[in-house]
């Protein structure tokens, strides 16, 4: 008894597995991860930025972001390491939706730079009380938007309007000044400017 004992932890002490006869390795101790708070920080403002950027396109339809129930976003920085190569992605991506964005916004809204001076007169003469271009959110019992839209009009030309400006919305005061006048050019092609009683405008 007393020499098995003997063998046991004289083979424990050499490093030596018991049953297998192999010589035991000692695991390397693993590094702590690398603490950098301004990286983290930043990551989450682009992230947040990012977000901004892509939901204030409406309508645009080029981006989707799915929130989970939680309020956690897929993209969030939820990281082990120091996220800098993440964190490189993330600025690349916020700047281009602003970019973006921008691009979406003066095509929609910026009527000053694409708006053809007679129809900025007819919808001042329409809703506008002679202010130009009109009140783009103009809306009572009989007409909507800018130029003055009856529904049923608007029902049956949006459908004709040039698709890249849509998605096209229910009612016309609800539309950008480019929706509106996409459709107000649709039912031009069809009926000239004898549909708006501002037409010598």
């Amino acid at each position: 008894m007393i020499a098995i004992a003997v063998i046991i932890l004289s083979s424990s002490a050499s490093g030596t597995d018991a049953d297998s006869g192999v010589a035991s390795k000692s695991l390397p101790a693993t590094a702590a991860p690398e603490k950098c708070p301004g990286i983290v920080t930043a990551l989450r403002f682009y992230t947040e930025r990012w977000r901004h950027w892509t939901s204030l396109r409406v309508g645009a339809g080029r981006v989707h972001l799915e929130i989970p129930a939680g309020g956690n976003h897929p993209a969030d920085p939820v990281v082990q390491a120091c996220p800098r190569y993440l964190l490189k992605i993330r600025q690349r991506k916020a700047l281009a939706a602003h970019r973006e964005w921008n691009r979406w916004f003066r095509y929609q809204y910026a009527w000053s730079e694409w708006l053809p001076d007679k129809w900025q007169r007819i919808g001042a003469c329409e809703t506008g009380y002679g202010r130009r271009p009109g009140n783009w959110r103009h809306s009572n019992s009989s007409y909507e938007g800018a130029f003055g839209f009856a529904k049923q009009s608007w029902d049956s030309f949006k459908y004709r309007a040039d698709p890249k400006a849509g998605p096209y919305p229910e009612d016309a005061w609800q539309a950008t000044p480019r929706q509106q006048y996409e459709v107000a050019l649709a039912i031009w092609r069809r009926y000239g400017f004898s549909g708006w009683g501002c037409r010598g405008a």
